[in-house]
């Protein structure tokens, strides 16, 4: 009897292994597959990437050189992909649900960020363009993910303002 219970239980703990581990390989595999597609992309828009970001449903790439940012989303099976050029934006801005903030606010803004949405949002010298980088929808239920998000937008933000060329006024 004793000998079934433990053959039971070690049959247990070796199926709850076996699982835990080919569902850590099915997420790597999924990451390494979205960063070759993303790779993919950037190549058929001439773009060399020098750093990456993996969001929660979406990575990002970004070009120094050409001053350009890639976001590539998997929806329904599909790759959607949307570039920003920094050459034709002039403010970058982080936006929750409390209020946008600058860059120059952005110093310590994890720490003032609440739980729920946050987007990095481009504001372009042509106004009727838009776009935005979403890092979190809101639905994150750890605090510590929440913080990790709210700095890398943080980071993100201070970066891409650093790199805009200030809009100029024309005086006649």
């Amino acid at each position: 009897m004793i000998v079934i219970v433990t053959f039971i239980l070690f049959m247990s703990m070796l199926l709850f292994f076996g699982s835990v581990s080919l569902i850590s390989r099915s997420a790597k595999w999924k990451k390494e597959k979205i960063f070759r597609q993303l790779s993919k992309e950037g190549a058929a828009n001439n773009l060399t990437f020098c750093s990456q970001e993996i969001l929660q449903d979406k990575v990002m790439g970004f070009d120094g050189i050409h001053r350009k940012i890639m976001i590539l989303e998997k929806k329904n099976g599909a790759y959607n992909s949307l570039i920003i050029s920094l050459d034709q934006v002039h403010q970058c801005q982080l936006v929750t649900p409390e209020g946008a903030f600058d860059p120059v606010d952005c110093k310590d803004f994890s720490s003032k960020i609440r739980n729920g949405a946050l987007e990095l949002r481009f504001q372009f010298n042509n106004p009727q363009q838009s776009a935005s980088i979403s890092f979190t929808n809101g639905l994150i239920n750890s605090k510590r993910e929440l913080a990790l998000l709210a700095a890398k937008a943080e980071y993100w933000c201070v970066m891409f303002s650093k790199m805009l060329n200030p809009q100029m006024s024309v005086r006649a």
